[in-house]
């Protein structure tokens, strides 16, 4: 496998460098935004249930300045129920109902097997029953046992209940005049109300996130197009067209980053070795005209579609005799009379569009681009026998002549082939030297 073949494999397996810095930097900023919301969400459950245990203590709280203490440990040991039961038990139901509680309940602190109920209401079922057991087990008897002892006025939990999953709790102690506990007040709320709040919160930030991702994208975007993408898409359309298009690595005057400016000037000095070694390829050097190969590439510009109708010229130039010349008066003579030849033609055109070159030899050739009429085309062959007759091998001898093939082509969107506008020039060429040459004659191709 050759060197060329390896690079064209590799490039097509290559990824855009481009196109991976966007994937990488998109990837981060959603990865940003994800540990964001992550993190965000965790606060908002911690904020939220803090929210939630203050207004339940201050629920719990306000309901247990209503309350008697005494008349509590009263009606728990004589098993009966005092004038403010009912009342008690109204304003429970009321409280539960405005506040969203799961339940709430005022409860024996002193249990045995089981706890019994002073007060209940559930939203479900707002009927009181007085003393109703319940298990031990659906109580946290820990916390119960610490406000036996004093160390906590209220205590939050998180608890799981079968029938209804997670459950926020919170106990307060009740205390008779002599600060003895002689019941507690508990109040739970269930989690799914909590976490269909985060739920709440989480959308609301992913909706915040994803624009904020966005903005950040489009931003991260525009500097990376500005700082790297544009400067290195401007290095490489002048890299690809600077000898082409007449542009110049020194115009795009980099100063923002100075990696860009030594970059540039790297360029620059590229550039001005490859502009000499394409003149010196593209340039004959016994006459300083274009050469063939430059001929051919300009010859396809030339031949282009276009959209309105132009005229070209096409000449084929020969200098009659030119091996006598050599024969006569040596290779330095008839070096000079080339130089001469290439002089001439080069001042003839060198105002025109169009490209003159020497295709080799002794012959030579032009091509007048968008001619007006033929009648400049004939001036110029006048021209050339005129300039030509004045280059002179000696002071005794006559002037050089040559003979001039021209084809004129007509066209707009179907353009002649290079190949058959030169073989109609050639051949009026041959046309000439029959006639016995020093002369000129201009065809029309069909």
């Amino acid at each position: 496998m050759t060197l060329t073949q390896r690079l064209l494999r590799a490039k097509t397996k290559s990824t855009s460098l481009t196109g991976m810095i966007v994937f990488v930097i998109l990837v981060l900023l959603l990865v940003a935004a994800g540990v964001l919301l992550y993190f965000n969400l965790k606060n908002s459950r911690l904020t939220l249930m803090e929210l939630n245990t203050e207004q339940m203590t201050g629920f719990v709280s306000t309901f247990s300045g209503f309350l008697n203490g005494d008349s509590i440990e009263v009606d728990l040991q004589r098993k009966e129920k005092n004038r403010y039961h009912r009342r008690w038990n109204r304003m429970a139901d009321s409280m539960l109902v405005k506040s969203g509680l799961k339940d709430l309940y005022v409860a024996n602190i002193n249990y045995i097997d089981s706890i019994e109920y002073y007060l209940t209401a559930r939203s479900s079922d707002s009927t009181s029953y007085f003393l109703a057991k319940e298990s031990l087990e659906n109580f946290n008897i820990d916390a119960i046992k610490k406000f036996k002892s004093g160390r906590k006025k209220s205590i939050s939990f998180v608890s799981f209940i079968p029938n209804h999953g997670l459950l926020l709790s919170i106990y307060a102690p009740i205390k008779n005049s002599n600060d003895e506990i002689v019941a507690f007040i508990g109040a739970g709320r269930e989690m799914n109300e909590i976490d269909r709040d985060i739920k709440k919160i989480g959308l609301q930030l992913l909706g915040v996130g994803f624009f904020v991702v966005i903005i950040a994208f489009l931003a991260v975007m525009f500097i990376m197009r500005k700082v790297f993408i544009y400067p290195i898409k401007r290095i490489i359309q002048a890299a690809d067209s600077f000898n082409l298009q007449n542009k110049s690595f020194e115009e795009l005057g980099f100063t923002y980053i100075k990696e860009y400016d030594a970059l540039i000037e790297s360029f620059i000095r590229m550039e001005r070795k490859i502009n000499e070694a394409v003149r010196k390829s593209f340039t004959d050097d016994l006459t300083k005209l274009k050469n063939r190969h430059f001929f051919t590439i300009a010859m396809e510009n030339i031949l282009r579609p276009v959209n309105q109708e132009k005229k070209i010229a096409f000449f084929i130039i020969d200098v009659d005799f030119f091996k006598q010349v050599n024969d006569t008066y040596g290779h330095d003579k008839g070096d000079s009379v080339l130089k001469s030849t290439g002089a001439i033609l080069q001042q003839l055109f060198e105002n025109l569009p169009g490209v003159v070159a020497r295709l080799g030899g002794d012959e030579f050739a032009l091509c007048m681009d968008d001619v007006e009429s033929v009648a400049i085309v004939e001036e110029k062959c006048k021209a050339i026998k005129e300039q030509f007759a004045k280059i002179k091998c000696s002071e005794d001898s006559d002037g050089i002549s040559a003979s001039v093939g021209v084809a004129i082509a007509t066209f707009s969107s179907n353009p002649p082939e290079y190949s058959a506008i030169f073989s109609a020039a050639d051949a009026t060429l041959y046309r000439v030297k029959a006639k016995g040459r020093n002369g000129y004659e201009i065809s029309n191709l069909s």
